[in-house]
């Protein structure tokens, strides 16, 4: 099975929308078929710098900081309901007082949790991540 950021139907614009294959359910549907959306390729989630995820800033290859977790946001930007343009700015930075400021009742963790690549390093985010690997191996 290959993993694509393709829409199972047709792209085409409706009424100055999201594009037909573009919505929410289609995004939910390519999450649960995808094995490897964020395109780690079998590599751990690790620790990384901001320095590390400025460099990532372009469609098709777009990290973004959000809440000390870093994202490989390029898979979803054609589905965000405001098109891909108004997230452009934020590829390789910090979005998480934007998203806060617009988008305070979503669950990230249900829209992109899967597109996890890292955490910012020294971040409470990791700190707790390996105190819970620490004590489920206990």
């Amino acid at each position: 099975m290959k993993d694509t950021t393709l829409p199972l139907k047709k792209s085409i614009k409706k009424n100055g929308g999201v594009k037909e294959g573009f919505g929410l359910k289609d995004w939910q549907c390519l999450l649960k078929s995808s094995r490897d959306l964020a395109q780690r390729k079998g590599a751990p989630i690790r620790e990384m710098t901001m320095k590390e995820v400025n460099k990532h800033n372009k469609v098709f290859d777009g990290w973004m900081a959000l809440n000390e977790k870093v994202y490989n946001i390029a898979p979803y930007l054609a589905y965000h309901p405001g098109g891909s343009g108004i997230m452009k700015p934020y590829l390789g930075r910090d979005g998480s007082a934007i998203f806060s400021k617009h988008h305070p009742w979503v669950n990230i963790e249900e829209l992109i949790g899967p597109l996890l690549i890292g955490y910012l390093k020294g971040s409470k985010s990791l700190k707790d991540s390996e105190e819970r690997v620490r004590e489920r191996d206990t």
